[in-house]
């Protein structure tokens, strides 16, 4: 099965090729406001190095966040647009499942902006809860292992964290094996209307599992209806 998968959840857009358990060809780059403009140029780059054609994509795989408004509405636009003209399958994975490593003890924190972060907390692998948006001060990290993007933001906070970014490859061997495995797609709809209050409900705790293609935004975006 050749998989397109797509992550926009953070500041590091990636996207990757993966055919069955196999990495052909990934690309991430830090593209801050650009996520738009790059990533359909860099879905022609990994199609080139791969010798491989649009049709030939089976399966779509994309980081539901949580992210930032802008961003993450890119991503998943994108993939939606993309699964429906070439009428395939379209799934989302939590974005903090994929920078978690297997088996990871500790926390996950990735970039809010605002001067907050992303949380999530993994125990053997397992997260043990939704993720949150959080002041990054407002963390115990007592001896727990950090990583994510977060860590490079705030390291005067996170002074023992470790820099990780998100992995489209990863992404994507974790959606292949979850699907050959014959995992089911849980049928849990975060809160997708700004409008409607911020945060969004739990999303299902434990291992890697797949999702709906529906954001996970976690709070109202930056920009303001005008009055």
């Amino acid at each position: 099965m050749l998989t397109l998968a797509i992550d926009t959840a953070t500041r590091t857009l990636s996207v990757a090729l993966i055919e069955d358990q196999n990495v052909l060809a990934e690309i991430s780059e830090v593209a801050a406001q650009a996520h738009a403009e790059r990533l359909p140029l860099l879905l022609d780059q990994l199609l080139k190095q791969t010798g491989k054609q649009r049709t030939d994509i089976e399966l779509v795989a994309v980081g539901v966040g949580p992210g930032a408004y802008t961003g993450l509405r890119v991503g998943l636009m994108f993939a939606t647009a993309f699964a429906r003209a070439l009428k395939i399958q379209l799934v989302g994975i939590c974005s903090h499942d994929v920078i978690a490593p297997s088996n990871y003890t500790g926390l996950v924190v990735t970039d809010a902006r605002r001067k907050e972060v992303y949380l999530s907390h993994y125990e053997t692998g397992n997260r043990l809860f939704s993720p949150i948006v959080i002041k990054p001060d407002q963390i115990v990290q007592a001896d727990l292992a950090i990583i994510g993007d977060g860590v490079e933001v705030f390291g005067d906070i996170f002074t023992t964290g470790k820099l990780v970014q998100i992995s489209a490859g990863r992404l994507g061997l974790l959606v292949n094996a979850a699907i050959a495995a014959g995992v089911q797609v849980a049928q849990i709809v975060p809160n997708v209307s700004p409008a409607a209050g911020d945060g969004a409900d739990a999303l299902p705790v434990g291992a890697s599992l797949l999702l709906s293609p529906l954001p996970l935004y976690l709070r109202r975006p930056d920009a303001a209806e005008p009055k």
